[in-house]
C-alpha cells in the first residue's frame, strides 16, 4: 500500500484501550530507506464556543491529568459515533448544562498531524439556554464566562494554551466580528 512517497509493508496495532490507539507501520519511507511509523488514533474532537448575548464566552477552568495542570478551555470531547455537531451539542450540555439554539461550523483543524489522525470540529453556539451541567467523574472543572475579546486576549498572552480552545476562540471572535462588520 502507498501513501504518497511512502510504502506501507505492514501494520499493527501497538496499543489500545477505550479511548486511544496506537498503530505502527512497517514502511519504506520517502528516500527508500526502511522505517518505523506511529501514529496515534484517538477519535476525533469537537468543541464549542458558547457564546451568550453580552458577547461573553463560557470557559472551562479544568484539571488536565496529561499536563498535570488545571487549563483553561472551551467545552469540548472525543466522539467516535455521532456527527461532530451532535458531539458537540452533548459536550456542552454535559460539560456546562447549557443548549444551544443556534450553531455555527467554525471548520476543523488537525490537532497533530504529524502523529495522530485526530482533528477537531468546532462550533460558534449561540441563543443559549443555561442549565445543569452532567459532568463524568472524571471531570474537575469550574465554568465561568468570560468577555470573547478579553478570552482572546488571554490566548495572545499564553494564558490559554489548549490548541482547541486556542484555535476555537481566535476563529469564534473573527466569526463574531465579520458578523458585526456586516452589520455597521
Amino acid at each position: 500500500m502507498k501513501r504518497h512517497l511512502w510504502t506501507i509493508l505492514s501494520e499493527r496495532i501497538a496499543y489500545q484501550n477505550p479511548w486511544i490507539r496506537v498503530i505502527e507501520y512497517d514502511v519504506l519511507r520517502p528516500d527508500g530507506q526502511p522505517g518505523l511509523y506511529g501514529v496515534m488514533d484517538a477519535g476525533h474532537n469537537a468543541g464549542v464556543v458558547a457564546v451568550d448575548e453580552q458577547a461573553r464566552v463560557a470557559l472551562l477552568h479544568e484539571f488536565v491529568f496529561p499536563v498535570d495542570r488545571f487549563l483553561w478551555q472551551i467545552p469540548s470531547g472525543q466522539f467516535r459515533d455521532e456527527g461532530p455537531e451532535a458531539a458537540a451539542a452533548r459536550e456542552l450540555r454535559e460539560e456546562t448544562g447549557i443548549v444551544a439554539r443556534t450553531w455555527t461550523p467554525l471548520g476543523v483543524a488537525h490537532l497533530s498531524a504529524g502523529i495522530s489522525t485526530q482533528e477537531t470540529h468546532l462550533f460558534l453556539a449561540k441563543d443559549l439556554s443555561i442549565g445543569e451541567a452532567d459532568r463524568e467523574p472524571t471531570e474537575t472543572m469550574t465554568m465561568v464566562w468570560i468577555p470573547l475579546e478579553y478570552a482572546v486576549h488571554m490566548c495572545l498572552r499564553g494564558e490559554i494554551t489548549d490548541a482547541v480552545s486556542v484555535i476555537g476562540l481566535l476563529k469564534a471572535f473573527l466569526w463574531t466580528e465579520k458578523d458585526w462588520l456586516e452589520r455597521g
